[in-house]
Protein backbone atom coordinates (compact mmCIF):
# COMPACT_ATOMS: atom_id res chain seq x y z
CA UNK A 1 0.00 0.00 0.00
CA UNK A 2 1.12 3.70 -0.98
CA UNK A 3 3.51 2.83 -3.38
CA UNK A 4 2.81 2.13 -7.70
CA UNK A 5 3.99 -1.02 -7.54
CA UNK A 6 2.67 -3.17 -10.48
CA UNK A 7 0.16 -5.51 -8.27
CA UNK A 8 -1.94 -2.16 -7.78
CA UNK A 9 -4.68 -1.23 -10.59
CA UNK A 10 -3.46 1.66 -12.55
CA UNK A 11 -6.86 3.37 -12.86
CA UNK A 12 -10.12 2.97 -10.29
CA UNK A 13 -11.38 0.75 -13.67
CA UNK A 14 -8.59 -1.36 -13.92
CA UNK A 15 -9.16 -2.33 -9.94
CA UNK A 16 -13.09 -2.42 -10.48
CA UNK A 17 -14.19 -3.86 -14.10
CA UNK A 18 -17.12 -5.64 -12.42
CA UNK A 19 -18.98 -2.58 -10.30
CA UNK A 20 -20.24 0.76 -11.55
CA UNK A 21 -17.72 3.55 -10.80
CA UNK A 22 -20.36 6.27 -12.06
CA UNK A 23 -23.25 7.45 -9.81
CA UNK A 24 -24.68 4.54 -7.88
CA UNK A 25 -28.82 4.34 -7.52
CA UNK A 26 -29.75 5.93 -3.76
CA UNK A 27 -30.60 1.99 -3.04
CA UNK A 28 -27.19 0.37 -3.99
CA UNK A 29 -25.01 2.84 -2.61
CA UNK A 30 -24.25 2.55 1.39
CA UNK A 31 -23.10 6.21 2.10
CA UNK A 32 -26.90 6.85 2.44
CA UNK A 33 -26.85 4.22 5.48
CA UNK A 34 -27.87 5.98 8.88
CA UNK A 35 -25.86 5.03 11.97
CA UNK A 36 -27.06 1.41 13.41
CA UNK A 37 -29.78 1.13 10.58
CA UNK A 38 -28.78 -2.79 10.99
CA UNK A 39 -29.84 -2.97 14.73
CA UNK A 40 -32.53 -0.47 13.77
CA UNK A 41 -33.81 -3.35 11.76
CA UNK A 42 -33.29 -6.24 14.11
CA UNK A 43 -34.91 -4.04 17.41
CA UNK A 44 -38.05 -3.29 15.13
CA UNK A 45 -38.57 -6.82 13.83
CA UNK A 46 -37.93 -8.13 17.50
CA UNK A 47 -40.95 -5.74 19.09
CA UNK A 48 -43.05 -6.79 16.14
CA UNK A 49 -42.45 -10.63 17.07
CA UNK A 50 -42.13 -9.90 21.01
CA UNK A 51 -45.12 -7.38 21.12
CA UNK A 52 -46.44 -8.21 24.36
CA UNK A 53 -43.03 -8.61 26.54
CA UNK A 54 -41.94 -5.50 25.40
CA UNK A 55 -45.19 -3.74 26.35
CA UNK A 56 -45.11 -5.28 29.55
CA UNK A 57 -41.41 -3.89 30.33
CA UNK A 58 -42.55 -0.02 29.33
CA UNK A 59 -45.46 -0.21 31.50
CA UNK A 60 -43.53 -2.48 34.74
CA UNK A 61 -40.22 -0.43 34.37
CA UNK A 62 -38.89 -3.93 34.00
CA UNK A 63 -37.20 -3.90 29.99
CA UNK A 64 -37.21 -6.75 28.18
CA UNK A 65 -33.83 -7.56 28.32
CA UNK A 66 -33.03 -8.31 24.43
CA UNK A 67 -35.16 -5.18 23.39
CA UNK A 68 -32.89 -3.03 25.86
CA UNK A 69 -29.40 -4.49 24.93
CA UNK A 70 -30.54 -3.48 21.39
CA UNK A 71 -31.43 0.25 22.55
CA UNK A 72 -28.15 0.45 24.26
CA UNK A 73 -26.06 -0.87 21.28
CA UNK A 74 -28.13 1.60 19.04
CA UNK A 75 -27.28 4.36 21.23
CA UNK A 76 -23.14 3.66 21.77
CA UNK A 77 -23.30 3.21 17.73
CA UNK A 78 -24.84 7.00 17.00
CA UNK A 79 -22.37 8.24 19.62
CA UNK A 80 -19.54 6.94 17.69
CA UNK A 81 -20.88 8.24 14.55
CA UNK A 82 -21.40 11.81 15.92
CA UNK A 83 -17.13 11.44 16.78
CA UNK A 84 -16.56 9.94 13.11
CA UNK A 85 -18.83 13.05 11.47
CA UNK A 86 -16.46 15.17 13.42
CA UNK A 87 -13.72 13.69 12.19
CA UNK A 88 -14.95 13.85 8.22
CA UNK A 89 -15.86 17.65 9.03
CA UNK A 90 -12.66 18.51 9.93
CA UNK A 91 -10.74 16.44 7.40
CA UNK A 92 -13.13 15.35 4.31
CA UNK A 93 -10.32 12.66 3.05
CA UNK A 94 -11.56 10.07 5.56
CA UNK A 95 -14.54 8.45 4.66
CA UNK A 96 -16.80 6.98 6.62
CA UNK A 97 -19.77 3.86 5.85
CA UNK A 98 -22.48 3.07 8.71
CA UNK A 99 -24.31 -0.23 9.37
CA UNK A 100 -22.34 -2.07 6.75
CA UNK A 101 -23.79 -5.23 5.94
CA UNK A 102 -23.20 -9.26 4.03
CA UNK A 103 -23.64 -12.85 4.98
CA UNK A 104 -21.22 -15.50 4.64
CA UNK A 105 -22.68 -18.17 2.13
CA UNK A 106 -23.50 -21.31 4.48
CA UNK A 107 -23.13 -24.84 4.23
CA UNK A 108 -26.12 -27.11 2.98
CA UNK A 109 -28.63 -26.99 5.93
CA UNK A 110 -27.68 -23.52 7.76
CA UNK A 111 -28.14 -20.16 7.50
CA UNK A 112 -25.84 -17.85 6.53
CA UNK A 113 -23.76 -16.02 8.94
CA UNK A 114 -23.83 -12.48 8.83
CA UNK A 115 -21.33 -10.11 9.01
CA UNK A 116 -22.51 -6.44 10.09
CA UNK A 117 -20.07 -4.02 10.88
CA UNK A 118 -21.15 -0.67 12.90
CA UNK A 119 -18.97 1.39 11.10
CA UNK A 120 -15.83 1.21 8.07
CA UNK A 121 -13.48 3.94 8.16
CA UNK A 122 -11.26 4.25 5.14
CA UNK A 123 -8.68 7.41 5.25
CA UNK A 124 -5.01 7.82 4.44
CA UNK A 125 -3.99 5.30 6.86
CA UNK A 126 -5.79 2.27 5.60
CA UNK A 127 -9.04 0.56 6.77
CA UNK A 128 -10.82 -0.09 10.12
CA UNK A 129 -13.90 -1.61 11.01
CA UNK A 130 -15.54 -0.19 14.49
CA UNK A 131 -17.10 -2.73 17.24
CA UNK A 132 -19.08 -0.54 19.25
CA UNK A 133 -19.93 -1.75 23.56
CA UNK A 134 -22.02 0.72 25.38
CA UNK A 135 -21.59 0.37 29.10
CA UNK A 136 -21.01 -3.35 29.03
CA UNK A 137 -22.66 -5.19 31.35
CA UNK A 138 -21.02 -8.22 31.12
CA UNK A 139 -17.99 -9.62 29.41
CA UNK A 140 -16.72 -8.42 25.93
CA UNK A 141 -14.09 -10.55 24.15
CA UNK A 142 -12.48 -9.46 20.50
CA UNK A 143 -13.15 -12.70 18.75
CA UNK A 144 -16.11 -10.74 16.78
CA UNK A 145 -14.16 -7.68 15.90
CA UNK A 146 -11.39 -9.56 14.84
CA UNK A 147 -13.70 -11.92 12.92
CA UNK A 148 -15.11 -9.26 11.10
CA UNK A 149 -12.14 -7.34 10.33
CA UNK A 150 -10.64 -10.19 8.84
CA UNK A 151 -14.17 -10.72 6.65
CA UNK A 152 -14.11 -7.01 5.58
CA UNK A 153 -10.33 -7.64 4.19
CA UNK A 154 -10.89 -10.91 2.28
CA UNK A 155 -14.25 -8.70 0.46
CA UNK A 156 -11.99 -5.54 -0.11
CA UNK A 157 -8.94 -7.44 -0.98
CA UNK A 158 -10.97 -9.64 -3.50
CA UNK A 159 -13.58 -6.60 -4.92
CA UNK A 160 -10.48 -4.11 -5.47
CA UNK A 161 -7.05 -6.25 -5.71
CA UNK A 162 -5.48 -3.40 -3.71
CA UNK A 163 -3.40 -5.26 -1.19
CA UNK A 164 -5.58 -3.92 2.18
CA UNK A 165 -4.68 -4.55 5.64
CA UNK A 166 -7.90 -4.15 7.45
CA UNK A 167 -7.79 -3.52 11.80
CA UNK A 168 -10.09 -3.86 14.01
CA UNK A 169 -11.15 -1.35 16.59
CA UNK A 170 -13.24 -2.08 19.72
CA UNK A 171 -14.94 1.44 20.81
CA UNK A 172 -16.55 1.78 24.25
CA UNK A 173 -19.02 4.24 24.51
CA UNK A 174 -20.02 5.77 28.38
CA UNK A 175 -17.06 4.02 30.19
CA UNK A 176 -13.24 5.08 31.15
CA UNK A 177 -12.05 1.92 31.75
CA UNK A 178 -12.32 -0.46 28.39
CA UNK A 179 -11.92 -4.05 29.54
CA UNK A 180 -11.64 -6.82 26.94
CA UNK A 181 -11.91 -10.63 28.02
CA UNK A 182 -8.74 -12.84 26.34
CA UNK A 183 -6.53 -12.53 23.63
CA UNK A 184 -6.70 -9.24 22.09
CA UNK A 185 -4.01 -9.66 19.20
CA UNK A 186 -4.74 -7.63 16.28
CA UNK A 187 -7.88 -5.43 17.98
CA UNK A 188 -7.57 -2.08 19.24
CA UNK A 189 -9.38 -1.08 21.94
CA UNK A 190 -10.09 2.29 22.85
CA UNK A 191 -12.77 4.66 24.22
CA UNK A 192 -15.31 7.13 21.86
CA UNK A 193 -12.76 9.95 23.08
CA UNK A 194 -10.13 8.51 21.70
CA UNK A 195 -11.34 7.24 18.72
CA UNK A 196 -10.66 10.32 16.64
CA UNK A 197 -7.32 11.22 17.91
CA UNK A 198 -6.03 8.22 17.46
CA UNK A 199 -7.24 7.45 14.10
CA UNK A 200 -5.12 10.98 13.45
CA UNK A 201 -2.36 9.85 14.37
CA UNK A 202 -1.54 6.79 12.77
CA UNK A 203 1.03 6.83 9.94
CA UNK A 204 -0.25 7.55 6.14
CA UNK A 205 -0.63 4.18 4.44
CA UNK A 206 -2.68 4.54 0.84
CA UNK A 207 -2.38 6.66 -1.65
CA UNK A 208 -5.55 8.93 -2.94
CA UNK A 209 -5.73 6.30 -5.74
CA UNK A 210 -5.83 3.58 -3.66
CA UNK A 211 -7.97 5.12 -1.46
CA UNK A 212 -10.80 6.00 -3.81
CA UNK A 213 -10.59 2.62 -5.20
CA UNK A 214 -11.27 1.03 -1.63
CA UNK A 215 -14.14 3.43 -0.59
CA UNK A 216 -16.11 3.36 -4.27
CA UNK A 217 -15.82 -0.59 -4.01
CA UNK A 218 -17.05 -0.45 -0.16
CA UNK A 219 -20.13 2.01 -0.94
CA UNK A 220 -21.28 -0.23 -3.13
CA UNK A 221 -24.25 -3.06 -1.92
CA UNK A 222 -22.87 -5.50 -4.12
CA UNK A 223 -19.59 -5.86 -3.24
CA UNK A 224 -21.06 -6.99 0.21
CA UNK A 225 -23.36 -9.74 -1.63
CA UNK A 226 -22.59 -13.59 -0.87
Amino acid sequence: MGTDSPSVPVTVADALPNLRTGRLARGDDLTNNRPAKHLLDERRAYTRQHFTSVLRGRLTGRPDERHRALSRRIAGVRAVAQELWELVAQRPVWRVLQSVRSARTARSGQRPAELELDQLVIGPSGVYTIHTVYRPTQDVTADLARDAARRTQEILGRATRVPITVQALIVFVRTDQPRVAGPRDGVEVLTADELVPWLESRRPMLTERELEIIHLAARDHRTWAP
